[in-house]
């Protein structure tokens, strides 16, 4: 299979849906660190199992064989009923993964040209916030993360204000099928900030009419 390249599709949701970064993925499915489930019309797009080491969850990723264009990065729990994945396919892919990331830190940092003091720029933190939703589901404590606010949602200390960012919420919380009333806490994080987003939890119960757009 060709290297793999991204559709403006699957950076959208790269982002939205997991931690790994698009230059991680393709790493991965460059150098065989996945599993592949099944192939669909004729042969040409691979349903390949992949395991993400930060999020510590397993991913699908759908990828065009003719030109290694990835479509799409799905989350299992997307998937149920629709897609058979054993417990075999998940340690073997979790394998894999392990394997490159021990293989990534063995390797000799490559050699760069010196760059004048002159042309050095401070890189700017990323816009939004990492946001990981607590919630309480079959008695047990979990964290998922919910993907990057955008920049306009602003900064958690405004959060308690309804505005766009709570919209947002709900409408992760949907995609990813966790009950609002499971729920117990959000935590925010940018850089090496990371903070209590309890802000979140003001408008979390939704009205009849998102529900319905959410639906």
């Amino acid at each position: 299979m060709k290297e793999a390249n991204f559709s403006n599709h699957a950076k959208q949701r790269i982002g939205e849906r997991c931690s790994l970064s698009q230059e991680q993925i393709k790493r991965i499915l460059d150098n065989d660190g996945t599993v592949v489930i099944h192939l669909q019309k004729g042969g040409r797009y691979a349903h390949r199992l992949l395991y993400s080491v930060a999020d510590e969850d397993w991913f699908m990723v759908v990828q065009d064989g003719g030109d290694g264009g990835v479509l799409t990065v799905i989350p299992l729990e997307f998937l149920k009923g629709r897609t058979s994945v054993t417990a075999a396919h998940k340690r073997q892919a979790r394998k894999r993964a392990l394997s490159l990331k021990k293989m990534a830190k063995m390797e000799p940092p490559k050699k760069q040209d010196p760059i004048p003091a002159k042309s050095v720029k401070t890189i700017p933190p990323l816009p939004g916030w990492r946001v990981q939703v607590i919630h309480i589901t079959d008695g047990m404590r979990h964290s998922k993360s919910l993907g990057r606010t955008l920049e306009e949602h602003g900064d958690p200390p405004k959060w308690d204000v309804f505005g766009p960012v709570h919209v947002w919420t709900k409408s992760r919380l949907v995609d990813l099928a966790i009950p609002l009333s499971s729920v117990r806490g959000f935590v925010a994080s940018k850089g090496k900030i990371s903070q209590e987003a309890d802000g979140l939890l003001e408008f979390l119960p939704m009205t009849e009419e998102e529900i319905k757009t959410f639906r």
